[in-house]
């Protein structure tokens, strides 16, 4: 069976990118919980981005 591609994904040095900019530290033990959040909080917006970057593509596409 083929892997399936990942388009995107949330790295732990994005993590670390958005802790030191907002100057909220975490250490390795937090990122269980903040892995199960990220989850919580990104829950159906992952399909918005989808779909805003389909539109895009389409309007993209109609103006060539």
């Amino acid at each position: 069976m083929k892997e399936p591609k990942v388009l995107y994904a949330i790295t732990i040095e994005d993590l670390a990118d958005v802790s030191n900019e907002e100057n909220i530290p975490f250490v390795e033990s937090d990122l269980p919980f903040i892995e199960d959040k990220i989850g919580d909080y990104i829950g159906d917006k992952w399909h918005d981005a989808i779909k805003y970057a389909l539109e895009e593509l389409e309007g993209d596409k109609q103006s060539v």
